[in-house]
């Protein structure tokens, strides 16, 4: 957990009241080592609680510190002096006094720049790491603490004119080094602890305090009753350490050293019971230990809370991420239209519907999961689906890493018992058992779907317009173009004929004209009828029409007709009966039917009309025993534009029309027409009309 140093070797601008303040509690610290701290004979103070502070005023002051460690060494100095010798100071004792001073301004700048330069390597807040203070204690504390030492004693030899024994210059270093360094551990750590005091979470102050109180308690009551609990603070030191900051443990760190130096100083406690010429060595080395331990469970709780905080927060932050995600999806799910759910291969059900199915089918989600794939799918589709699927998972199994998206379109069933045409997305995944799943989203196109089939009937209509179109000009250039050359022709003999006075000749082509325009007469009425249901101009008018009346009316039509070709006329009709129709419609049908029937059959053969009521339909038959037609002829019939018409038994002629009439006004009744015939039998027209 990475943070920017604050730039600790910068140095603000100078404030007064931090150089008095500072330079204050310099002196009477040091007042205090000196009067209440001290072992005779030799007066040397157990803990040296200056040497602390002097690096604080650097850290504050930077070189302007410089004076007022020098003022305040100086005057410390200087009362040991009179208070050893009991002498006024004199221009000696301010010499040595100034040389003293001096080696606590260079122990005191050398653990500054030293600190200074530990801040500006290290990438985290400094004294935050046990690596940090580590550090700390070997290269600020120890260091320059060793170097005052040799330096103080160094003094003490030349003030005395002779040099130490070097067992005695060894414990004598060892000492100023251990007191000073327990002064620079104990106060000067009291800069950082106010300075990252938002770095740490939030302490129990109550607790810490409790147990600071404790500690003190302890300590007194080995005092006056039992010496050797002084070891039990060693295990309390952790609750404090847990329960406080970097301040609160330099509190209680204060408090052990203070009561115990006391102690110690007045003959009180486990350190006084067994004094020894190494009683203050072993009290300044365990009260070093205590507070180094003090200190570095503290940062190592510290650190612990704050990861674990930070963890927390981490933790805190993904669940209410997640929890925000799934409620985006959540509320994706329930308000997209298009259903997503997923299939369980495994189980062979639906595990997740999202709400949307109720606006596709018309179920809940609750009542769709309920179904199995057979029940929500046609047979066809459902057949279809287990297709692709098999297919799917060859493909996954295969490959796993690829995904794979399949498209298709399925019938579906919904609940008011209507079908609808889904189109469906899904790919394959396996879920945390590691069981295939398909997961897929459904989408209505039903609508989609009509809108083809319109499209597609669009497209057949403009078809069918096209060959009409065709039609209709091979009608203009070839069908309708005979029947004038005919009338040309004998127009032209009949003129020849009469010339000659030739009677006979004359009633002959005249015959032939009169046939010749009543063909096209019968061509230009069919053309005209045919155009009209093209351009949807002719009215389709039902009305009750009695039956038996309209067939006879057909049939006289063609009473001459069939007699000069010899063909029979039968007919199988109801004597009474009606039928709600467009009685136009129903003439032109049969007309064109019985015109074929006629045209198409032998001279001596027959035709039979029949008309019969079914139970929900009227079916009528015109049958006749002529030529027939083949298969493929006959279902090209009722197409405009797929077969020219045949020429009739006597060579008739006709336009191909007729049938396509029969089929556009039989369909306008909601009804079909169709046709059953094989070459040489003859054929079989039928067609029936819905009772309304």
């Amino acid at each position: 957990m990475e943070e920017k140093t604050m730039g600790m070797g910068h140095v603000p601008s100078f404030k007064w009241k931090y150089a008095f303040g500072l330079t204050l509690a310099y002196i009477l610290s040091g007042f205090f080592c000196i009067w209440h701290l001290s072992l005779p004979p030799d007066n040397s103070s157990l803990l040296w609680l200056p040497s602390g502070i002097g690096q604080i005023l650097f850290m504050v002051l930077g070189y302007s510190a410089i004076p007022w460690i020098l003022i305040g060494s100086f005057v410390i100095n200087t009362f040991y002096s009179f208070l050893n010798h009991h002498n006024l100071p004199t221009l000696n004792t301010s010499f040595w006094g100034t040389t003293f001073a001096i080696v606590d301004v260079i122990e005191a700048f050398l653990a500054w720049k030293i600190v200074n330069y530990l801040e500006k390597k290290n990438k985290f807040l400094f004294f935050t790491r046990n690596a940090q203070l580590i550090l700390f204690f070997l290269f600020v504390c120890l260091v320059p603490s060793a170097l005052a030492a040799i330096g103080l004693v160094s003094i003490e030899m030349f003030k005395a004119g002779k040099l130490f024994p070097l067992p005695v210059f060894f414990k004598l270093t060892t000492y100023f080094t251990v007191g000073n360094s327990i002064g620079l551990l104990l106060v000067s750590p009291l800069y950082w602890a106010i300075k990252n005091k938002n770095y740490f979470p939030p302490v129990k102050r109550n607790a810490a305090l409790s147990v600071i109180a404790l500690i003190a308690g302890i300590i007194l009551f080995s005092f006056a009753k039992v010496p050797s609990i002084i070891f039990v603070t060693i295990p309390v030191l952790a609750i404090l350490a847990k329960y406080g900051n970097l301040l609160y443990s330099i509190i209680g760190a204060f408090v052990i050293c203070i009561l115990l130096s006391l102690g110690t100083a007045y003959n009180l406690g486990f350190f006084a019971l067994h004094m020894d010429n190494d009683t203050t060595f072993e009290t300044v080395l365990f009260l070093l230990s205590l507070v180094f331990v003090l200190l570095f469970s503290t940062l190592a709780f510290g650190e612990l809370n704050l990861h674990r905080n930070k963890l927390q927060m981490l933790v805190d932050e993904t669940v209410n991420t997640l929890e925000v995600s799934e409620q985006r999806y959540r509320v994706l799910a329930e308000n997209v239209i298009d259903v997503i759910w997923v299939l369980s291969l495994k189980l062979g059900r639906f595990t997740f519907i999202s709400p949307s199915i109720y606006q596709l089918r018309g179920y809940t989600s609750e009542e769709a999961l309920k179904q199995k794939l057979e029940d929500s799918l046609t047979p066809d589709s459902v057949n279809r689906v287990k297709e692709r699927i098999g297919i799917a998972t060859k493909e996954f199994m295969s490959n796993p890493n690829n995904l794979v998206y399949y498209y298709d379109e399925f019938q579906q069933y919904h609940k008011d018992g209507s079908i609808i045409w889904i189109e469906t997305v899904t790919h394959l995944i396996k879920n945390k058992q590691d069981d295939l799943e398909v997961v897929g989203i459904s989408r209505n196109i039903s609508k989609r779907k009509e809108a083809e089939a319109i499209q597609q009937a669009t497209n057949k209509r403009l078809d069918e317009l096209n060959a009409t179109k065709d039609k209709f000009f091979s009608i203009i250039a070839h069908d309708l173009m005979s029947p004038f050359n005919t009338l040309i022709g004998f127009s032209s003999l009949l003129n020849r004929q009469s010339a000659k006075n030739d009677m006979e000749g004359v009633a002959k082509s005249a015959k032939f004209m009169h046939d010749a325009a009543e063909k096209t007469k019968e061509l230009l009425k069919n053309l005209l009828e045919w155009s009209q249901t093209q351009t949807g101009r002719i009215q389709f008018n039902p009305e009750t029409v009695d039956l038996p009346s309209c067939v006879h009316e057909v049939l006289d039509l063609f009473k001459e007709t069939a007699e000069q070709k010899g063909i029979e006329m039968k007919l199988d009709i109801p004597n009474e009966g009606s039928i709600i129709a467009d009685k136009y419609m129903l003439s032109t049908i049969l007309r064109n039917l019985v015109a074929n029937a006629i045209k198409y059959t032998y001279p001596g053969g027959f035709l039979q009309v029949i008309a019969e009521q079914k139970e929900h339909e009227w079916q009528f038959q015109v049958k006749d025993n002529g030529i027939g037609m083949e298969l493929e002829l006959s279902q090209q019939i009722f197409q405009i534009g797929t077969h020219k018409s045949e020429a009739g038994t006597q060579k008739e002629q006709g336009t191909g029309l007729g049938l396509i009439l029969c089929k556009e006004f039989v369909e306008k009744h909601g009804g079909s027409i169709w046709v059953d015939s094989k070459p040489g039998a003859g054929s079989l027209f039928g067609f029936n009309i819905p009772i309304k």
